[in-house]
């Protein structure tokens, strides 16, 4: 049986893990599973301008208990917290068995807001994401705008999507892998870095960093050694704009 990879969403608060799917997919026809009532799941096509991947969103409202159907497929866990209640941490600890039997790629820990004045703190979750290895997203965080933020980052729900679709599902399927005609045949990859590499002014150092911004976007969605490979070829276009010899970082 060809199972789709799954993302796992379960709730330490109020929150319905339903509530959350919703959110997420931007869909409001999400199913209750007829075989189990603290179960529901929904089918969400993961489209970027990479890749596509179909995935199961799997919310489960009660305890975990070992041996679910769908261990070996999840690929992200998303769990929310209530940050308002002094037992919020705590209150996760009833997850570690599903963390543990389905050993996630990705692992998020969402809230509606965490900041210094919440009983369970924005450093104190921060530490506790760092421990265990989560990343830490407000869903409805304090609007923050700076003028020294180069590359805007995503929030909230966009920043849930951003991190999923970072992800390389295990059945993604890549956009325009090949393009026909006689010329090389290039991916997209190799397409992004030299936009980047050989545009106008690339030898200077300050629009480097300004089409840096502008790059960040289109790399987030490759996959993990694409992104790495693009990496290094930005670093050298760097290294040489302050006037470094690239044999010198040949062998980093």
């Amino acid at each position: 049986m060809n199972e789709k990879p799954s993302v796992v969403i379960v709730s330490s608060s109020s929150i319905k893990p339903k509530s959350l799917i919703k959110l997420i997919t931007k869909c409001t026809d999400v199913k209750d599973d007829a075989a189990d009532e603290n179960k529901v799941s929904h089918v969400w096509t993961i489209d970027t301008k990479y890749y596509t991947a179909e995935v199961d969103i799997i919310g489960i409202s009660e305890h975990y208990q070992r041996g679910q159907e769908f261990n070996e497929t999840v690929e992200a866990l998303i769990i929310h917290m209530d940050t308002n209640k002094e037992t919020g941490l705590e209150d996760l600890s009833k997850w570690s068995v599903l963390e543990e039997d389905c050993a996630p790629e990705v692992k998020l820990l969402i809230a509606n807001y965490c900041t210094n004045d919440t009983k369970i703190t924005k450093s104190t979750a921060t530490e506790w994401c760092l421990k265990h290895g989560f990343e830490l997203i407000e869903l409805y965080p304090a609007q923050q705008t700076t003028d020294q933020d180069i590359i805007e980052e995503k929030i909230g729900v966009d920043r849930v999507v951003e991190a999923l679709q970072a992800h390389t599902w295990s059945n993604l399927v890549m956009k325009n892998e090949k393009k026909s005609g006689d010329s090389e045949v290039k991916n997209d990859l190799t397409e992004i870095c030299e936009e980047f590499l050989t545009s106008e002014g690339a030898d200077d150092f300050s629009d480097l960093f300004a089409q840096l911004s502008m790059m960040k976007e289109s790399l987030q969605s490759l996959p993990m050694n694409q992104r790495k490979q693009c990496a290094e070829q930005v670093v050298t276009a760097f290294w040489k704009a302050i006037g470094g010899d690239e044999e010198e970082i040949s062998d980093i």
